[in-house]
Order: C-alpha cells, then structure tokens, then sequence
C-alpha cells in the first residue's frame, strides 16, 4: 500500500523543515519508525517503496528530516549510556 503526499512546494523563504515536511515525517516514523535508520540514502530509498511523492525537492526534505532524528535519537541514547556507565 502506497501512501500519497501531494505538498504544494513553497520556494519563498523560510524555516529549513517546515511543519507539512515534520508532519509528513512523523507520520511514517511513527508508522515505519524502526525501518528507518540514520542513513540518508537508505531512507530515501524506503520512502520510495512506501510512498509516492509529487516532487523530488518534497522527498529529499522528508528523508533528510528522518534522517537527523533518528542521528540525534542515536547519539542522545549513546551519551545516556556513557553518562549511566560511569
């Protein structure tokens, strides 16, 4: 099953991630959160299977997002581990 995001791409300026790009994103982390890794290029080609995207632009910013919060989930639990190890 496929799902459908059609996002109107915005090219004025503003945040790096807008909210349409975080919600999209936890939608399918919360979905398919532990097929997703800290591996951009991984996670790009999983959106591929699981979704169809109107533009390559909306894919690339929804990946590279999954991206940065399963690196900065990675490390948050790593430092725990050091900090409860010592």
């Amino acid at each position: 099953m496929f799902i459908r995001v059609f996002i109107k791409p915005s090219y004025g300026l503003g945040k790096v991630y807008d909210g349409k790009i975080k919600g999209i994103a936890k939608m399918l982390l919360e979905k398919y959160g532990d097929r997703f890794s800290d591996d951009y290029y991984a996670n790009k080609e999983f959106l591929r299977k699981i979704a169809v995207f109107r533009s390559k632009k909306i894919l690339n910013r929804v990946a590279g997002y999954i991206t940065s919060v399963k690196s900065s989930t990675k490390k948050r639990e790593e430092e725990a581990v050091e900090v409860g190890g010592e």
